[in-house]
């Protein structure tokens, strides 16, 4: 036992202790101050406004999504051999923000459409319905960028900055939330405020990033090659994905009420107690994987990261057991019914979690071409559950999710031990 709790903690010097530690109390305060935001809207909006704002988040997912397809795991992938080079950095930067750029100007109409028609369908009158898809649109144009600029500085180890920049975001953030529903202004102006945190956040990322890259406006043939490669073996599935990680959301819009989609909405705000532990494993775990070349290293560092992700599950799944009472209390009076649907939900979104960090780990190496496989694999088995499942109840939209979320862990596990035996083969050939 002894030498397990060894391997996967093993000796620190006191530097390397404090620093994690600084990093787990400030990302404590961030998903504190987000956490306290997002129940603060959820309990100053009324259901119908709420489950708009649910929509919005919803979209706004897909969409960044819908654009990546594998483009930031390419970067990742391909930034952790060459970080070093400001140069190369560059270009490879230039190369990512014009393939996801085409990519965001292609799916516009589709999205504008489909966001139309899932505000449309709770009763938006036209004004409020045009203006938040003006929003999505700018708020979908900063999230493009985002991403690729946050790898510019996890690969150069400046999550502190990150973090710091995060920190000012949020508590801007809440602020203004806090001002615009004492003033119980409609949900169209709450938004527009977020918006406009997340252009100050880019802004100030893309300067903090300026200072690891050397300016140039040139792409590079070689990382196009590599990313497109990974486009075409990830286009299917992400477009696919995109949808499917909304999915219940699309289900209550098609199947049930306004009410259920603030339900199900409301669910999915308690998913904030795991986000202090998956930001430590995106911003603090994965770049070191991603500039891991031995093959027992890599091993050992996948290992540790699910085994932190497995005890990050199991408090919050015994505090739904032993006390729902006390995570129901946040969510407010409104959704004091959904007691018998706490600990499924809960279940199913821990499945979840530990599978995006099984994909996470692949995406980390760029290990994701089998991901081909999926849609043709998971499309069966979701139909299925369409057909059987009475969806107009929110219990089986929730058990949905559960069963959709393990296939989802089964197969990305099955993915990362493919590409892990590929990789040990393909050294042991050199």
């Amino acid at each position: 036992m002894r030498n397990r709790i060894k391997k996967y903690y093993p000796a620190l010097t006191a530097d390397a202790r404090q620093e994690k530690v600084i990093f787990l109390l400030i990302q404590a305060g961030i998903t504190g101050i987000n956490a306290l935001t997002g129940f603060m809207i959820l309990r100053g909006l009324v259901k119908t406004e709420y489950a708009v704002f649910t929509i919005i988040f919803s979209m706004l997912a897909i969409f960044t999504n819908i654009t990546n397809v594998g483009i930031t795991p390419a970067m990742s992938g391909i930034g952790g051999s060459i970080w070093e080079n400001r140069r190369e950095m560059q270009a490879l930067l230039n190369t990512a923000l014009r393939l996801r750029s085409q990519l965001g100007w292609w799916f516009a109409i589709p999205f504008i459409v489909y966001s139309a028609w899932q505000f449309g369908e709770t009763g938006l009158n036209p004004a409020p319905l045009l203006a938040l898809v003006l929003l999505l649109l700018f708020a979908a144009w900063i999230q493009l960028q985002f991403a690729l600029f946050s790898i510019i500085l996890q690969l150069n180890k400046a999550v502190r900055q990150l973090q710091e920049n995060e920190l000012r975001y949020v508590l801007l953030k809440f602020a203004g939330v806090a001002t615009l529903l004492w003033l119980r202004l409609p949900v169209t102006v709450v938004f527009g405020w977020i918006c406009l945190t997340m252009f100050l956040n880019l802004r100030v990322n893309q300067i903090l990033a300026g200072h690891y890259l050397e300016p140039h406006a040139e792409t590079e043939v070689r990382f196009q090659k590599a990313i497109n490669g990974i486009i075409r073996s990830n286009f299917l599935r992400t477009l696919y994905w995109s949808l499917e990680g909304q999915i219940s959301i699309l289900l209550c819009t098609l199947f049930a009420t306004t009410e259920n989609i603030a339900e199900i909405g409301a669910l999915g705000r308690l998913s904030v107690y795991f986000a202090i532990f998956q930001a430590f494993i995106i911003n603090y775990s994965l770049p070191g994987l991603a500039k891991t070349q031995d093959k027992r290293a890599i091993l050992d560092r996948a290992q540790r990261i699910l085994f932190h992700t497995i005890l990050m599950i199991i408090p919050i799944l015994a505090w739904a057991l032993l006390h729902p009472d006390s995570l129901l209390w946040v969510l407010g009076p409104n959704y004091q019914s959904l007691k018998n649907q706490l600990c499924l939900y809960l279940m199913a979104i821990a499945i979840g979690q530990l599978a995006a960090v099984v994909y996470q780990i692949c995406a980390a190496k760029a290990w994701i071409q089998t991901n081909r496989f999926y849609v043709p694999l998971a499309l069966p088995l979701q139909i299925g559950l369409i057909y059987w499942l009475n969806l107009a109840d929110i219990g089986n939209v929730i058990l949905f999710i559960g069963f959709n979320n393990l296939f989802f862990l089964l197969f990305n596990s099955a993915m990362l031990l493919f590409a892990f035996y590929r990789y040990q083969s393909s050294l042991l050939s050199t």
